[in-house]
């Protein structure tokens, strides 16, 4: 062949050559920078940002106001932004600016943030040897220029641009000082106005094309709970245990709330419809029983003891008298209103309950609901507001009873008097007859029924009136799922209005009451979804487009709009609004440019019948390239505790254990990765949350060795290699698993968990774990001491020495039971000499992560079985 076609030859083989190199090299540089670190995934600073919050519809529903601070500004607090349906925009109308004409602590925060962008830039500009010891010669040119001409316009603007730029230096900055932002408002029942309270004083946004706060207290109390009155003409705000009505245009201040009863405090109160009435409901000073513990702590020289104070199971509670009042503002312009008393009752357990009164829109009903824990029973009270013969009758009662007090009072001072003739004594004083009387007609029991179910339950029954003013609108379990009910107080029967398999919670009602806006997980249990359910027929229409879970979510009173925080695996958690025509727009952006990468990854849900029959809920994530015919090591997440109406698998929960630290050690390592809700978790019915009474922790183990089962049976896990991990609860369930079922599970890492039930705080036990008496620690039958000596596995056990929650001698206590039994070999200790409940003292999230990954590898082992 010739040279020439040899070399040519040469060439065209380079050439072919080149690109496949070229995309190797290329290959493995992205190889290198997409690797999954743990670095990336639990970073010291969250990789999250704020969410929105306190979502709520303008009158006319045009706009949606809502708190929230963007990504840069986490250390602060939140401003008010006003999203518009109509032109798709967004506002901010506070910020640190507007608020330092009315605050001193945002001119400091607006100086601080000055301060170190000179400073800053001076570093910038000059060479590293001239700018030692040149600090305070420019803060002394800088105060000479603040005491001479005021700055210039363009200076303001400039300034402004600095700090409303916040800084990651300044973000990150934990000494530095802190904006308090704005803490609640509420739009005009019918103008485009807003009240607002920021550190404590209310504020007037009076026109949106000119959206300038106007301030309306300065006071050395904090205001709370401010709200127009219903015809807009002022507002109402509780300072302390007053309620005050500021009428605009007047001066006068008006006190609403009567003065209580000797000893009794205001809790909770509610002004009827057309601002005439308030229903109140006050408590007896808290005098709270309990006791104290000792926290140990090492962070001096010598270690140092604080008690911190505690209530558990056995502990007494301490009796608390709860009232409800009627009270009618125009009666006591005139000082002569009376103060009528519907309820009493004496709370003496942990989790007695009264709701917040609710008035019925023609003003003339009030209903509540009260639980009683130790009969297990709820009930549904009613009040009528007392017609003028009911009146005149409790007013003579009332009167009588006075005076029959009154005379033993001088009786008793007459005896005293005769026996000690002391210079000065004097009898009881005297009043008057016809001075405004303690009133008492009791409300109306219209139904009540027995509570078997969640212990977070009777907290959500909140009774509320429909549109007709008589039909009372509730939330109960009795079918087994929270659903809402429809109560007719006349005949007392109750009509069930939702019904199945999945939970209900009310968002809001329409103005007119004849529709109510709830959040459901009607199509799946992992999913919380928008609904309007028609409380004539039980109607229950589906709101959103998207699929996914919401929440913080606002609903326009026709039903055509709604606002508020979506999820989905595979995205971020945004505010986002919806429109009249299902048009969905994300408002806010809330984390850094980089988390996006971070949650590529989606688990897989399952479902599986454990032995009873019951639905159990899962989610998963595989290694990659996984092929059923390999066997891979089994990891589980658990919680397995009741947390209200919140379960571990969820579309779109991000958590550091359940996703992120699952997701790294399937990808990274080779195992197959679930996350688990046994029987014991809330959001799944009763029974599911109830499941933990006086069997704790023993429903879950059952469902858990059946989901090992269905793992293996299904996906070809290696039920040789199965490792299971939790915290709080879970860290405790970790522990019983590992106790109870030593040749399912090998491999432990429990954290912070509650090994001894009788040590933890009694408003959770007595409602999950079972009941106790006084003086007794009944709850030792369920410790996991006795336990211990059946553990084969290989067990890490984690805790923060400083925990106020979990208390650390919890896990001093199994460990010293695992010694005593010869198992030194079988378990570690992974401690936090400064750390609370979730650590974050010398151990960070990214530390203990290290020490799972180690421990996993050390012990299950990496990737599939060979």
């Amino acid at each position: 062949m010739p040279r020439f076609l040899v070399t040519l030859a040469i060439v065209f083989v380079i050439a072919a050559m080149l690109p496949a190199v070229s995309h190797a090299k290329k290959t493995k540089k992205d190889d290198a920078k997409s690797e999954l670190k743990l670095e990336d995934l639990f970073p010291e600073k969250s990789v999250f940002g704020p969410s929105a919050r306190g979502a709520e519809f303008s009158a006319d529903g045009r706009y949606a106001a809502y708190l929230y601070r963007p990504y840069n500004e986490r250390r602060h607090g939140s401003d008010l932004w006003i999203y518009d349906f109509k032109t798709r925009k967004t506002e901010r109308i506070t910020d640190i600016g507007v608020m330092s004409k009315f605050q001193r602590s945002s001119r400091i925060v607006i100086e601080d943030r000055l301060k170190k962008h000179k400073q800053d830039s001076d570093k910038d500009d000059k060479p590293a040897d001239e700018q030692e010891g040149s600090e305070v010669e420019e803060e002394k040119q800088d105060d000479a220029k603040e005491e001479g001409a005021e700055k210039s316009d363009e200076e303001l603007k400039a300034e402004r641009e600095i700090y409303l730029n916040v800084a990651d230096k300044d973000a990150d900055d934990e000494y530095a000082p802190v904006y308090s932002g704005i803490a609640s408002f509420q739009w005009h029942p019918t103008e485009n106005r807003i009240l607002l309270i920021s550190e404590g004083d209310v504020y007037l946004i009076d026109d949106l094309d000119n959206p300038e706060p106007v301030r309306l207290t300065k006071t050395d109390e904090r205001e709370s709970q401010v709200a127009f009155l219903p015809d807009g003409s002022g507002y109402t705000v509780r300072r302390d245990d007053a309620v005050l009505r500021y009428t605009f245009g007047e001066h006068l201040v008006e006190q609403l709330s009567p003065n209580l009863p000797s000893g009794e405090s205001l809790s909770q109160y509610a002004i009827s419809p057309d601002g005439k009435r308030m229903v109140l409901v006050s408590r007896t000073r808290d005098s709270s029983g309990g006791r104290t513990v000792d926290i140990i702590r090492y962070r001096d020289r010598f270690a140092k003891s604080d008690s911190v104070s505690r209530t558990v199971s056995d502990d007494e509670v301490k009796p608390q008298t709860i009232k409800v009042y009627l009270y009618e503002f125009d009666v006591a312009e005139t000082e002569q209103a009376d103060l009528i008393q519907i309820f009493e009752e004496t709370i003496n357990e942990p989790r007695d309950i009264i709701s917040s009164p609710r008035w019925s829109l023609d003003n003339e009903q009030v209903t509540f609901c009260f639980f009683d824990q130790e009969n297990s029973e709820v009930q549904i009270r009613l009040a009528k507001w007392p017609s003028g013969d009911e009146l005149a009758e409790a007013t003579k009662t009332a009167k009588r009873e006075r005076q029959k007090e009154f005379s033993k009072e001088m009786s008793e001072a007459k005896k005293k008097d005769s026996e000690d003739r002391t210079p000065g004594r004097r009898g009881p004083h005297g009043g008057s007859t016809a001075a405004p009387e303690l009133l008492k007609i009791d409300a109306k029991t219209v139904y009540q029924f027995k509570h078997y179910g969640g212990p977070n339950t009777p907290s959500m029954v909140s009774p509320d009136f429909a549109g007709d003013s008589n039909s009372i609108v509730f939330i109960s379990e009795q079918s087994g799922f929270r659903h809402v009910h429809l109560l007719d107080p006349l005949y007392e029967s109750v009509r069930q209005l939702t019904n199945g398999h999945f939970e209900v919670y009310p968002i809001r009602f329409s103005d007119d009451h004849t529709q109510l806006f709830v959040l459901a997980t009607k199509e799946s249990a992992a999913q919380r979804m928008v609904y309007v359910l028609n409380l004539e027929d039980g109607e229950l229409t589906r709101l959103n487009k998207e699929d996914g879970t919401f929440s913080d979510v606002a609903v326009s009173n026709d039903g055509a709009r709604m606002i508020g925080n979506y999820v989905t695996f595979g995205e971020l958690t945004e505010l986002v609004a919806q429109n009249e025509k299902q048009k969905v727009t994300t408002i806010t952006d809330s984390h850094p440019a980089e988390t996006k990468a971070l949650v590529e990854v989606k688990p897989e849900f399952f479902e599986y019948q454990n032995r009873h029959g019951h639905t159990i809920a899962g989610m998963m994530f595989k290694p990659k390239g996984w092929k059923k015919r390999d066997k891979h090591p089994l990891l589980i997440y658990v919680y397995g505790g009741p947390l209200g109406s919140r379960h571990s698998v969820n579309d779109g929960s991000y958590s550091s254990d359940g996703y992120f630290f699952q997701m790294y050690m399937a990808q990274k390592h080779g195992y197959v990765t679930i996350v688990v809700d046994p029987r014991g978790q809330s959001g799944y019915g009763g029974l599911f949350e109830k499941s933990n009474y006086e069997q704790v922790g023993k429903p879950q183990v059952e469902d858990l060795v059946d989901g090992v089962k269905f793992m293996t049976e299904n996906f070809n896990t290696d039920d040789q290699r199965v490792a299971i991990h939790g915290w709080s609860f879970g860290g405790f369930q970790t522990q019983m698993c590992l106790y109870t079922e030593p040749d399912v599970f090998q491999v432990g890492m429990a954290g912070a968990g509650p090994t001894q039930w009788e040590n933890y705080n009694s408003w959770y036990t007595t409602g999950t774990v079972g009941p106790s008496r006084k003086g007794k620690p009944d709850q030792e039958k369920y410790s996991l001491i006795p336990l211990a000596k059946n553990l084969k596995g290989k067990l890490l056990l984690v805790h923060g020495m400083e925990d106020t929650n979990v208390l650390f001698q919890d896990t001093m206590a199994v460990y010293r039971a695992l010694l005593k039994a010869g198992k030194e070999t079988n378990v570690e200790l992974f401690l936090d000499p400064t750390g609370d409940h979730h650590l974050d003292g010398d151990v960070k999230r990214l530390g203990r992560m290290r020490k799972y990954e180690a421990f996993l590898l050390r012990t299950i082992g990496e990737g599939k079985t060979p």
